[in-house]
């Protein structure tokens, strides 16, 4: 096997493997222009087997290897337009540019059928040829106005396409003026496809990590918004739909109670300190409230829930419900009273849904104020209780 037959075999094997690795691709990143990428690869590899293989295909003559040769030219060209249409990138809104790249397909699929019919209509010899000038032309057109808009796809591909497009138009030029072909065409062919596999390569790695970062920044305005939505603006702890969110995402497991947790007297602070200072105490009960083993959130105005997460619960939320007491202390000076809180506490049951639990814990907030405020009441689970209680709420004190 000599020199020219061992290169050759390479570039097929290079086009065969860039052919499986973009479709490969696909099914992954799921863009278009990978399948006509594939496409067009396809057909430059056919091109290449019918002129520029050192021996004839079996089973061909010459006439017909440089018929099906022609026709997948043509082709190879005709799917650059559409792939260009859906390889720049979407951020650029060129539609009128993408609907004339879109059209260079149909006019290459009428001129690849005209191909065979040259040798029985001379009035149609030139008309292939005249018809890929135009389709480059488009194309041409196409990558200078991606790049004008700052499309790094597209400058990569000019860069790619650079070459063949010198070559290509150099041979149709010269074989419309002089009828006869260049001798060393093969070779500025193949090395022409040499570098726009290579460089286009670089332009498809270079575009995933684009698309990467774009898709991670999206994901990160995503994840800021849906944070942002899920958090109250003033104690920094979640809201209500934060509360469901985390509940529901189960991340520390299942929690063994929850605890609703009131400010006594809070329009007292607005009313006598002012809505700043009643601010103030929100965010110190918000700083308060954060402990091991349990989750804090904020219902709205000065009433908050706990979710813990100890089998000592009923002992966490005591401890949330105290902070409440030394936070304001610490946060907030000019206060002439001691702010206090009252907790209702229930167990998250087996099988009980989150909102069951809170209505449970509800009803004890309102015995413990209703009981003189500053203390915890928890919901007695019925078995707990001792034999011969009654079926019925009970409650106990906590702490």
């Amino acid at each position: 096997m000599d020199g020219a037959s061992i290169t050759f075999g390479a570039f097929l094997a290079t086009a065969a493997i860039f052919v499986m690795i973009t479709l490969a691709l696909f099914p992954v990143v799921r863009r278009p222009f990978l399948l006509w990428l594939s496409a067009r690869t396809a057909m430059i590899g056919l091109m290449a087997l019918m002129f520029m293989s050192p021996q004839l295909p079996i089973g061909l003559s010459e006439g017909e290897a440089k018929l099906i040769g022609g026709v997948a030219n043509t082709l190879s060209i005709a799917v650059a337009g559409p792939f260009l249409a859906s390889y720049i990138e979407r951020r650029y809104l060129l539609d009128r540019t993408r609907r004339l790249l879109r059209a260079v397909l149909p006019i290459g699929l009428i001129l690849a059928g005209i191909i065979p019919l040259v040798p029985h209509a001379p009035i149609l010899t030139n008309v292939p040829e005249m018809g890929l000038l135009v389709l480059i032309a488009i194309i041409v057109f196409g990558l200078a106005r991606a790049i004008s808009v700052g499309s790094r796809a597209a400058t990569f591909q000019a860069v790619a396409w650079s070459g063949g497009v010198a070559v290509g138009i150099y041979l149709l030029v010269h074989e419309i003026v002089t009828g006869v072909e260049v001798d060393f065409w093969t070779t500025a062919v193949l090395a022409a496809l040499v570098l726009e596999f290579i460089v286009t390569s670089m332009g498809v790695v270079d575009g995933f990590m684009d698309f990467r970062r774009q898709r991670d920044a999206a994901l990160e305005e995503v994840e800021a918004a849906t944070l942002a939505i899920a958090t109250d603006p003033l104690t920094g702890l979640a809201n209500r739909r934060g509360l469901l969110r985390h509940y529901e995402e189960g991340k520390r497991g299942r929690p063994h109670g929850v605890a609703l947790i009131d400010c006594d007297h809070f329009k007292r602070i607005n009313d006598r300190y002012g809505h700043d200072v009643g601010d103030e105490v929100l965010i110190a009960i918000g700083r308060g409230l954060k402990g091991e083993n349990v989750f804090a959130a904020r219902l709205g105005g000065e009433e908050f829930v706990v979710l813990l997460y100890g089998e000592d619960w009923q002992s966490l939320a005591e401890k949330a419900r105290r902070r409440v007491t030394s936070a304001v202390i610490e946060d907030v000076s000019g206060l002439a009273t001691t702010v206090t809180a009252s907790a209702g506490i229930a167990q998250l049951r087996e099988g009980e849904s989150l909102a069951s639990a809170m209505k449970r814990a509800d009803r004890a907030l309102y015995a413990a104020k209703d009981a003189g405020r500053d203390r915890s009441l928890a919901m007695i689970p019925f078995d707990a209780r001792p034999p011969g209680d009654p079926a019925s709420p009970q409650l106990r004190v906590v702490g």
